[in-house]
């Protein structure tokens, strides 16, 4: 009668990581780098705010797997539990502007990149530099569908948490509302695919390009 809900698993989303350890490359090609390194440094806050996510998530999911085991004889534990997650909507809707605000920032810090990049002569390095931008582009909107989507499926959440503490609620409108949550939540783990394949592609194609540019590159 009672689906098992969905996790998100947007913790698992993956940011540019790799990082310049020297250059000795001259402009544009320096200018480049420059935009591109200050665009993952505007991902820092977009990092840490995965891992709060995570964590939450987590929570909820707790929460979720409690209070389906209850029933009408214990419909205080049910409200009080519903209201706490409830609350554990709010925060990950904080949490989640709040990341999108630093992806936000990165994407205005690599707008330079697209422009260098068609200034720079060496043909070499100007194609991979061009092929690294739009990766990142593309990372960029898949972000963006990525954003819209978890949003909508916290939204579902909120709905799901209050129906939940009507007591004239049957199992066939508790059972239609998680469908939705389930739902929702298979399009944002679809995305975040999407999104950490075009992660890995893009660190890949700036990888090449320092390479190229005669830049030492250090994971980190």
């Amino acid at each position: 009668m009672i689906q098992k809900k969905v996790l998100a698993g947007i913790g698992a989303l993956g940011a540019a990581s790799m990082l310049l350890a020297g250059c000795g490359g001259k402009d544009p090609v320096e200018t480049l780098h420059d935009s591109m390194e200050k665009a993952v440094q505007a991902e820092k806050p977009f990092q840490k705010e995965q891992k709060t996510l995570e964590k939450l998530e987590k929570k909820e999911d707790e929460l979720y797997n409690e209070v389906i085991q209850l029933n009408m004889n214990d419909y205080a534990k049910i409200v009080s539990l519903s209201d706490e997650a409830l609350k554990n909507t709010e925060q990950r809707k904080q949490h989640l502007k709040t990341e999108k605000d630093s992806i936000d920032n990165s994407e205005k810090e690599f707008e330079a990149v697209t422009q260098t990049a068609g200034s720079i002569k060496d043909q070499s390095i100007k194609k991979k530099a061009k092929a690294a931008a739009a990766h990142m582009e593309k990372r960029y909107d898949l972000y963006g569908a990525l954003y819209k989507d978890y949003m909508k499926a916290i939204q579902y959440d909120k709905e799901l948490y209050s129906i939940i503490k009507k007591k004239d609620l049957t199992a066939e409108d508790l059972d239609k509302q998680i469908s939705k949550v389930n739902d929702s939540y298979k399009k944002v783990l679809k995305q975040a695919g999407a999104f950490n394949k075009q992660t890995k592609e893009y660190n890949q194609a700036r990888e090449e390009l320092y390479k190229e540019a005669g830049f030492h590159v250090n994971e980190n």
